[in-house]
C-alpha cells in the first residue's frame, strides 16, 4: 500500500465521455440533461429515484478546468430519476439532469466531461478543456484511454495505488489526501518545532531519510523520484502540524464567526509557501545527485538581461569566454510542472540554441504545447518512470534524466584540457 492509499480510497469508478454541442446546450427548463446509460447506470445505481426538486437530489460539486484559468467550480443539486417509474409495461429510462451554471457554460464540445462519486457521497463533475494539461491528467489519473468517447463509458482505476504525482492532481481538484505514515513527525517536530526551515535544509533531511537511495550509483531517473516523493511526503505530514498548530495558537473562527481578515492572511501565507517550496527543493534535489556524480555546472547563472537559468554546464565563466565553443554548452531549466512557463526558458542562455527543460509531473505534456517547445528549441528531460506515461510521440521527443547526465558527462570527459574549468 502507498503512503496515500488507492484511488478508490477517495473517488469511486468514473464514467467519462467527450462533450456535443447538445450537452452544452441547456433545454427550455434551463438544465442540461443526459441519457442514463449503462456506465451511469453502473455509477449512480438504479435503486430510488433522487429529484433536486423533491429535496433529496445527489450533492454535487462540478468544475471546469483549463490551463488558463482558476478553476470554475459550482455546488449544486443532481437529479437523477427513471422516467418511466409509473409504467409498469415498460422498461426503465433513466434521466440525469443539474441546472445550468458557470462551470457548463464555459465548456465547449471535445471538452472531457468525467463523472465520479467520492467517499462522502457527493458527485464530481469534472469537465477539462480539450488538448490541455487538465485533460491530460484526468485521464492518466482516472486510466482513460479513448480519445473518442461520444458517449459514457465506465473507467474503474480504483485499484491503483496513488503516488504524490496523484495525490497533487487530486488536491487540485479539491479532494483532501491524507497520509498514512507519520513515522517522520516526531523527528521534524524536534528539529524545527513549527517553524519550516529553508528549503535547503527540508531538501537534505528529505535526502537523508531515504538511507538505500545512493545519488552516486543508483539510476537517477529512480533517485530524483524517490526524492521528489519523499519531499512531498514529509512536506504534507509537516504542514498538517504546522497549520494545526498556527491555528490553536490564533484561531480564526470564534463562536461560529470567520475573522476574514485572520483567515485571509492565513491562506496566503500557505498557499504562498506552497507554490514557492516544490519547484526550489527540486532544483536543490537535481543540483544533489549532480554534485554526487561529479559534474560541472553553475546554479542559477546571470546570463543576457541579468536571466538566471536554473543549470547551466560547465559554468558561467565558460559561458561568457567567447572562445569556449558552443557544442560545449548545455542549459537545463527545471520545473514540477511546465504550463505555459516553458516560453521563459527560450531566452535565458542566447548562445545555446538547444536547450533543455527537466519536468516530472504525468499528463502535463500535451501535442499541441509539444509543438511549440519544438518551435522554441526546448528539449523535455523526463524521469524514465513519468516518460513512460505518455504516448509514443512525446516519449519520441523527450529524453531520460539518465541519458542526459551521460550526455553531460560525455561531453564533460571529452573536453580538452586546455577548455577544463578549475
Amino acid at each position: 500500500m502507498s503512503d496515500y492509499g488507492r484511488i478508490g480510497d477517495y473517488i469511486g469508478p468514473v464514467a467519462a465521455k467527450k462533450l456535443s454541442a447538445v450537452d452544452i446546450d441547456a433545454n427550455s427548463s434551463n438544465q442540461h440533461e443526459f441519457g442514463g446509460n449503462d456506465a451511469l447506470r453502473r455509477l449512480l445505481g438504479t435503486g430510488e429515484d433522487r429529484r433536486a426538486s423533491q429535496g433529496h437530489g445527489i450533492p454535487t460539486a462540478l468544475m471546469y478546468l483549463s490551463d488558463d484559468d482558476a478553476p470554475a467550480v459550482a455546488d449544486l443539486e443532481t437529479t437523477w430519476y427513471d422516467a418511466r417509474r409509473n409504467n409498469p409495461n415498460r422498461s426503465a429510462e433513466w434521466r440525469l439532469y443539474y441546472k445550468d451554471c458557470e462551470p457548463i457554460r464555459m465548456a465547449r464540445p471535445g471538452d472531457l466531461m468525467c463523472f465520479g462519486m467520492l467517499r462522502d457521497n457527493r458527485l464530481l463533475i469534472i469537465i477539462a478543456q480539450h488538448d490541455s494539461t487538465a485533460e491530460a491528467q484526468a485521464k492518466w489519473l482516472f486510466g482513460i484511454d479513448d480519445e473518442q468517447e461520444v458517449a459514457f463509458r465506465f473507467h474503474d482505476n480504483t485499484e491503483r495505488e496513488l503516488d504524490a504525482f496523484g495525490a497533487q492532481i487530486f488536491e487540485a481538484l479539491g479532494i483532501n489526501v491524507e497520509v498514512r505514515d507519520d513515522t517522520y513527525l516526531p523527528e521534524m517536530i524536534g528539529r524545527w518545532g513549527y517553524r519550516f526551515p529553508s528549503n535547503e535544509e527540508f531538501a537534505a533531511f528529505s535526502q537523508s531519510s531515504l538511507t538505500d537511495v545512493d545519488p552516486t550509483h543508483d539510476d537517477p531517473d529512480d533517485v530524483v523520484i524517490e526524492y521528489y516523493d519523499r519531499s512531498y511526503l514529509l512536506f504534507k505530514l509537516y504542514e498538517r502540524a504546522v497549520i494545526q498548530h498556527d491555528y490553536d495558537a490564533a484561531p480564526f473562527v470564534s463562536d461560529g464567526v470567520i475573522d476574514v481578515d485572520s483567515f485571509t492572511s492565513f491562506y496566503t501565507s500557505v498557499r504562498n509557501r506552497r507554490m514557492s517550496r516544490a519547484g526550489k527543493v527540486l532544483e536543490i534535489h537535481i543540483a544533489h545527485i549532480l554534485d554526487a556524480r561529479g559534474i560541472e555546472y553553475e546554479a542559477q547563472a546571470k546570463t543576457e538581461n541579468g536571466k538566471k537559468p536554473d543549470f547551466l554546464f560547465p559554468s558561467q565563466a565558460a559561458y561568457e569566454d567567447p572562445a569556449f565553443p558552443e557544442e560545449q554548452l548545455r542549459m537545463l531549466a527545471s520545473k514540477t510542472s511546465i504550463k505555459d512557463r516553458f516560453r521563459q526558458v527560450a531566452d535565458e542562455a542566447n548562445r545555446i540554441r538547444d536547450k533543455h527543460l527537466f519536468t516530472l509531473t504525468p499528463g502535463d505534456v500535451t501535442h499541441p504545447k509539444l509543438a511549440q517547445l519544438d518551435e522554441l528549441h526546448i528539449h523535455l528531460v523526463m524521469p524514465k518512470v513519468v516518460k513512460e506515461s505518455y504516448d509514443d510521440l512525446i516519449q519520441g521527443e523527450t529524453m531520460t534524466f539518465s541519458r542526459f547526465i551521460e550526455e553531460i558527462q560525455g561531453l564533460q570527459a571529452d573536453r580538452p584540457q586546455s577548455l577544463t574549468l578549475l
